[in-house]
């Protein structure tokens, strides 16, 4: 026969026992039975409210929408992040959107951890304030880093949004330059006349058509010369054969006076 079941007096009607381990039987709390139920219904709702309907888009489809609303927005021009350089607000907003998101790779201090420094006046993807912005709006793929081993950076514009990209930028133009010891200086030395690497036509293009432009002038100019002389040229023979018509109507008309005189 098989022994008849004990109960224990804090676990409950004991079913099994093996090995010394006891196996009771316990209703589940009601709190426990609430919340189980609960998520159930939750993801029956969940399927039907966002797959099955499609009242939202889930939030993947969400973020493709947000990045494709960031990719279409206004690009920031170079005067005003030149202007966002000297507002305090918009430094302060952009030191602390780089605290929490560049740091880890930049340091605190934008001084260079495993990211490049970005306090020095060199650059690896261009330093003028168009170039910043566009490498932390749209990232730096793999195949772009130019540091050995680098995966690259992450678009930050969908996830900080146009006002904090460029309040960003406006916080690393204010610590450019102030040369905190980190990483060691990589890239390109900016200077602040030289041209970006976003514009279109490089300055010995512009010179060219320059000079293109002034040739053209001056080809012009001289036809518009060739073309007085010309008809200077023209309106002197014309002079020139009308005074020869004139003398010769004038000795035409003497020789009918004289032959028109009485013989004596």
């Amino acid at each position: 026969m098989s022994s008849p079941k004990r109960t224990d007096e804090l676990q409950g009607e004991i079913l099994h026992v093996y090995d010394g381990i006891e196996e009771a039987d316990n209703r589940l709390p009601n709190w426990w039975l609430i919340t189980f139920y609960g998520t159930i219904l939750f993801g029956i709702g969940y399927w039907f409210y966002y797959h099955e309907f499609n009242v939202e888009p889930t939030t993947s489809e969400q973020y493709v929408l947000d990045a494709a609303d960031q990719g279409s927005a206004d690009v920031a021009e170079e005067p005003e992040l030149l202007a966002l350089a000297e507002d305090p607000a918009a430094i302060a907003t952009g030191r602390e959107a780089f605290a929490t998101t560049c740091a880890a790779c930049h340091g605190d201090q934008a001084q260079g951890v495993i990211g490049p420094n970005l306090t020095d006046n060199q650059w690896l993807h261009g330093g003028a304030p168009t170039d910043i912005y566009t490498a932390i709006r749209a990232g730096i793929t793999s195949d772009q880093a130019l540091i050995q081993g680098s995966a690259g950076m992450p678009a930050w514009g969908p996830q900080l949004g146009e006002e904090r990209v460029r309040a960003v930028v406006a916080f690393l133009l204010s610590v450019r330059d102030t040369n905190v010891s980190g990483r060691d200086p990589e890239g390109e030395i900016y200077e602040a006349n030289a041209p970006s690497a976003d514009d279109g036509a490089p300055v010995d293009a512009e010179n060219a058509d320059a000079e293109n432009a002034d040739a053209e002038n001056a080809d012009a100019e001289n036809a518009d010369a060739e073309n007085a002389d010309a008809e200077n040229a023209d309106a002197e023979n014309a002079d020139a054969e009308n005074a020869d018509a004139e003398n010769a109507d004038a000795e035409n008309a003497e020789g009918e006076s004289s032959g028109d005189a009485p013989a004596e």
